[in-house]
C-alpha cells in the first residue's frame, strides 16, 4: 500500500496557497436547482441511504504521528518493564497491521457507499498510520495502536486515535492472522467514533471548517404567502452553502427554493459584476441539461437587473423548456447579495407568478455573516493574484 503525504492543517495553507487553493474551492458553486423535476436538490431532502457514509471516501496508508510513536512506546513500556536487550523499534514497528486488512474490515464493515483504496480525486480521504509488535516478534506485547486522519479536500478536519487494549503476557501463540483479529477491533471503535461525532455529517464539516453557522445565523420566514417551508438543509460542501425549500400546499411541481452560499470574491466586488455570473453559469447548466432531455430552452426573461423596492435590488433570469412530446417547463431565478452571501431564490414558475412570491421572500431573509473560512480563502485568494 502506497504512503501517502502526512495530513495538513489549516493553518499551513498559507505556505501552499497556490496548489491546495484550486483543490478547496473545486466544485465550488452550489447545485443547479433549474428544473427541478428533473435534477434539482431533492436529494436533500427525506432521501433515505442504506450506507452511514454516502460519500467517496479514498483509503490510504500514512506514517504515524510523533503522538502515536510516544502513545505506543509509554503504554509498552508501562506495561511490561521491556528489558534491556529488547528492541524498542520492534515494539512500535510501522505497519504492524498490514494495511490491507483495515481495508478489508472497512469494506466488511458494510458503512461505506464508496471506499476506494488510493483512490485519487475524492473530496474525502481517510489516512491509516498504525505501530505495534513486529510481526512474528514479542508476541507477550500484542497491543497495537491506530491512527485514523481524515481529510476534506487535503485539510485536516478530524484526528482520532485507539488501541486494540489485547495483551498477552505469556508469550503463547497469537491467533490473529495478518492482525485482522486487531484490525477489526481497531476499525470498529473508529467506526463507532465516527458515528458519534458525524464526522462524515455537514454540520461537522461546516464546523471543522470554521463555515457559516446556517443553523444558527440563518433567518427565513416558515411561510411565503402559500407556500410552506418544508427544510432548510446544509450541501456536502461549505462552499455551497444551504438551501431552505417551500412546497405548496395544492401542487406538487411549484417549490421555491431558497440558496445561500458564500462568493468567491472579494468583498469590495461591484454587485453589477457579481450578480450576473451567478445567473450566467445557471444559463449554461440549463442549457446541458435541456440538450441532454431534447428540450427546447426559451429565456422569458433574459439575464437583467431585478429591483424589489427603493433599497433592495438583484439580478433576474426566467427560462422555459419544451419538447413535442413534454409539457413546458419553467423555471425563474433572482440573485442577490447580503453580506458576503448570494442568496439564490428559485422558482418552478414563470417570472409573471414569481416576482410577487420573492419580494415577500427576500426582506426576510437574513444571512450569518463572513465566516472565519472565507476570509482565510479570500486572504489566500490575495496572495495568489500577487
Amino acid at each position: 500500500m502506497p504512503v501517502y503525504v502526512t495530513a495538513i492543517s489549516f493553518s499551513s495553507l498559507c505556505q501552499r496557497a497556490r496548489t491546495v487553493l484550486g483543490e478547496i474551492l473545486k466544485y465550488s458553486a452550489p447545485v443547479s436547482v433549474f428544473f427541478s423535476r428533473f435534477f434539482t436538490s431533492a436529494m436533500l431532502f427525506g432521501f433515505a441511504h442504506a450506507y452511514a457514509v454516502n460519500q467517496s471516501v479514498s483509503v490510504f496508508s500514512t506514517y504515524p504521528s510523533e503522538a502515536l510513536l510516544e502513545a505506543c512506546h509509554s503504554q509498552q513500556k508501562l506495561a511490561f518493564l521491556t528489558p534491556a536487550d529488547t528492541d524498542n523499534t520492534n515494539l512500535c514497528f510501522e505497519d504492524a497491521i498490514s494495511p490491507e486488512s483495515f481495508i478489508t474490515v472497512l469494506n466488511e464493515s458494510g458503512e461505506f457507499d464508496n471506499l476506494l483504496p488510493y483512490g485519487e480525486g475524492n473530496d474525502y480521504e481517510l489516512l491509516i498510520a498504525n505501530v505495534g509488535a513486529a510481526p512474528n516478534e514479542h508476541q507477550q506485547y500484542a497491543t497495537q495502536f491506530a491512527e485514523f486522519t481524515l481529510q476534506w479536500r487535503g485539510v485536516e478536519i478530524d484526528t482520532s486515535s485507539f488501541d486494540s487494549g489485547v495483551v498477552t503476557r505469556d508469550g503463547s501463540p497469537i491467533d490473529n492472522l495478518d492482525g485482522k483479529k486487531d484490525a477489526h477491533l481497531l476499525v470498529s471503535r473508529w467506526l463507532q467514533h465516527m458515528k458519534q461525532s458525524g464526522i462524515f455529517t455537514s454540520k461537522f464539516l461546516f464546523n471543522a471548517l470554521n463555515a457559516s453557522n446556517y443553523d444558527e445565523a440563518l433567518q427565513v420566514p416558515d411561510t411565503v404567502g402559500e407556500f410552506t417551508k418544508l427544510d432548510t438543509q446544509l450541501f456536502p460542501d461549505p462552499f455551497s452553502g444551504a438551501i431552505t425549500r417551500y412546497t405548496h400546499p395544492d401542487f406538487e411541481d411549484a417549490l421555491v427554493d431558497v440558496t445561500i452560499y458564500p462568493f468567491l470574491g472579494q468583498l469590495s466586488i461591484e454587485e453589477n459584476e457579481l450578480l450576473p455570473k451567478q445567473l450566467e453559469s445557471d444559463l449554461q447548466k440549463a442549457r446541458a441539461t435541456a440538450e441532454l432531455r431534447q428540450l427546447t430552452l426559451y429565456q422569458v426573461s433574459p439575464v437583467s437587473p431585478y429591483e424589489v423596492n427603493s433599497r433592495l435590488a438583484g439580478w433576474k433570469l426566467g427560462l422555459s423548456a419544451a419538447s413535442d412530446t413534454s409539457p413546458t417547463i419553467y423555471a425563474t431565478t433572482y440573485v442577490f447579495r447580503q453580506q458576503d452571501k448570494i442568496v439564490k431564490v428559485s422558482t418552478t414558475f414563470p417570472p409573471d407568478f414569481s416576482d410577487n412570491i420573492v419580494n415577500q421572500l427576500i426582506v426576510q431573509v437574513e444571512v450569518p455573516e463572513e465566516s472565519e473560512m472565507m476570509k482565510k480563502v479570500r486572504s489566500l485568494l490575495l496572495e495568489t493574484q500577487r
